[in-house]
C-alpha cells in the first residue's frame, strides 16, 4: 500500500467535507422584501403570508426570504429613496396611490417573463393594467381591495336595520343615527364610526361624494390635480360634520388612523364603520362574529352606489436588483393559482384571478363570506383607479384636514375646501 498516495486521498476528502458548506452557501440567494405585513405575525393575512413564503422556500431550496416589515403609509416613499441611493430591497410592494409614480422613477423592473400569457389573462383586472405598459408588466397585486362600510349584522339586526335598504345618503343617515345606543359621555354605542385623523387613514365619505357624477369635472384630473371645491366636495363634508355633531359618529375619530377605527369596531363600540374590504377577515378574527357585512357607500340615486377607490398592494422588482429573476419568482409564486386560493379562503383577501372565482364560488356564497362577493361587485359596478401615473399621494390627508377645520373650529366647507385643494396641488407642483 503506497501510504503517500492514502494521506493525499484522505487529506483531499477532509478539504472536500470542509468546503462542501461552503460551496452550498454560496450558492444561496436571499431575496429581500418590504411589506407592511409581518410573515410571523398573528393576522390573518400575515399568516398566510408566512405560509406562502414557507412553501416557495421549500420548492426554491436555494432561495431564502428575508422579509423586512415597514411601515405601510412610508414604505413606497421609503423605497423610492432607497432605489436612488442604491439599497432598495429586491422585492417591494408598492402602495397603489403612487404606483405611477413609481413607475416613472424607473426603479420598477418588467417581470413579464415570470408569467405566462395564460396567467396574465388570468390576473387581468383594472390594477394589473396600472402597472402594465408598451406590453412590459411591472407588478401584479396582492390585498386587492375596495373602500366602502362594514357593519356588524348583528348590531343591526338587534336594530331592525336590513344592511340592504342602505341605498341612498338619507338611508345610511337615518340608519347611523338608530344604530347609536346612549349618547354624550354615555354612548354605549356609535351607530357609523369614521377615521378622520391625518395619518394612516381609508378614504371616506368625502371621496365618495367627490367621485360620483364627476364626469366632466373629476375630482383628480389626467396629472392627478385636485378639483374638490365644488358643490359636489362641500355635500360630503356636510354630511360627514352632521354625523359627528348628532353625535352619531364619534368626535373622536377626528383624531384616529384607520387601526383605531378597527380597534373600537372589534370592541364593539361601532356598528358600522369606513373602511376597507380587505379588513374583514382580521375583524371576523378579533370580534368572533363572522356575520360582518360589507355594504357600498350609497348614493343620492337608490339604484347604484358611490363610486370609490380600488386599491392593493402592487407586488413588483426593484431594477437593481442583483437577482431579479429570483424576485420575480416569488412575486409570481405569491399570485400562483395555489397561493391565491390561501389568500382567499384563509387570507379574507378578493380573488387576484378569475379562475379562483370560479373555483371558490360555492365558499364566497357562504354567509361568513358574502362581503368578499359584495366587495367584488362593487369594484366591478363603481371602482375607481386614479389616472395612470398621476401622483395623488396624500390627499386623505388633505381632505381629512378640511374636514377638521369645519367641525372644529366652524370654517365654510368651501373655503376648507378650496385650500385643501391648493396645500394638495402645491405639493404636487399643480
Amino acid at each position: 500500500m503506497n501510504t503517500n498516495t492514502t494521506l493525499r486521498g484522505l487529506m483531499a476528502a477532509v478539504a472536500l467535507c470542509a468546503l462542501t458548506p461552503l460551496a452550498l452557501h454560496a450558492q444561496q440567494t436571499t431575496i429581500r422584501m418590504w411589506t407592511f405585513l409581518n410573515p410571523e405575525g398573528s393576522t390573518v393575512r400575515e399568516k398566510v403570508l408566512g405560509k406562502v413564503i414557507a412553501d416557495f422556500e421549500a420548492s426554491h431550496p436555494g432561495i431564502r426570504v428575508r422579509t423586512e416589515q415597514q411601515v405601510w403609509d412610508q414604505m413606497t416613499q421609503k423605497f423610492m429613496a432607497a432605489s436612488g441611493a442604491g439599497n432598495a430591497p429586491d422585492v417591494i410592494w408598492v402602495n397603489s396611490d403612487l404606483l405611477g409614480t413609481v413607475m416613472q422613477t424607473g426603479a420598477l423592473a418588467d417581470i413579464s417573463a415570470a408569467f405566462t400569457p395564460e396567467d396574465l389573462a388570468d390576473l387581468d383586472n383594472p390594477l394589473v393594467q396600472a402597472a402594465t405598459e408598451g406590453g412590459k408588466v411591472y407588478g401584479v397585486g396582492q390585498s386587492y381591495m375596495i373602500f366602502g362600510l362594514i357593519a356588524r349584522k348583528r348590531f343591526l339586526d338587534e336594530a331592525g336595520v336590513d344592511p340592504a335598504t342602505i341605498r341612498t345618503w338619507d338611508d345610511l343617515d337615518a340608519a347611523a343615527q338608530k344604530l347609536t345606543k346612549g349618547s354624550g359621555a354615555a354612548v354605549e354605542r356609535w351607530g357609523l364610526c369614521q377615521d378622520l385623523g391625518m395619518t394612516k387613514i381609508d378614504p371616506g365619505i368625502l371621496l365618495a361624494h367627490l367621485l360620483t357624477g364627476d364626469e366632466g369635472d373629476p375630482a383628480f384630473g389626467e396629472t392627478g390635480r385636485a378639483n374638490w371645491a365644488n358643490e359636489r366636495g362641500v355635500a360630503g363634508i356636510r354630511r360627514v360634520a352632521a354625523l359627528i355633531q348628532s353625535g352619531a359618529s364619534p368626535r373622536e375619530g377626528l383624531n384616529w388612523t384607520n387601526d383605531e377605527m378597527y380597534d373600537q369596531f372589534s370592541a364593539g363600540r361601532c356598528a358600522i364603520i369606513t373602511g376597507a374590504s380587505v379588513r374583514i377577515g382580521s375583524l371576523q378574527q378579533s370580534t368572533g362574529d363572522d356575520d360582518i357585512a360589507f355594504i357600498p357607500y350609497p348614493s343620492d340615486d337608490p339604484e347604484g352606489p358611490s363610486r370609490q377607490a380600488i386599491s392593493n398592494w402592487t407586488t413588483s422588482v426593484w431594477t437593481g436588483s442583483k437577482n431579479p429573476e429570483a424576485a420575480a419568482q416569488l412575486v409570481a409564486f405569491m399570485t400562483r393559482p395555489e397561493a391565491d386560493e390561501i389568500w382567499v379562503t384563509e387570507g379574507g383577501t378578493l380573488p387576484a384571478r378569475a379562475s379562483t372565482a370560479e373555483k371558490l364560488a360555492d365558499f364566497l356564497n357562504q354567509p361568513s363570506n358574502r362581503h368578499m362577493l359584495s366587495a367584488a361587485n362593487y369594484i366591478r359596478s363603481s371602482g375607481w383607479v386614479p389616472p395612470f401615473g398621476a401622483d395623488i399621494s396624500g390627499y386623505r390627508d388633505d381632505m381629512d384636514r378640511a374636514i377638521q377645520q369645519v367641525v372644529m373650529n366652524g370654517a365654510d366647507p368651501m373655503q376648507a375646501l378650496k385650500e385643501a385643494e391648493q396645500a394638495y396641488n402645491t405639493r404636487h407642483g399643480y
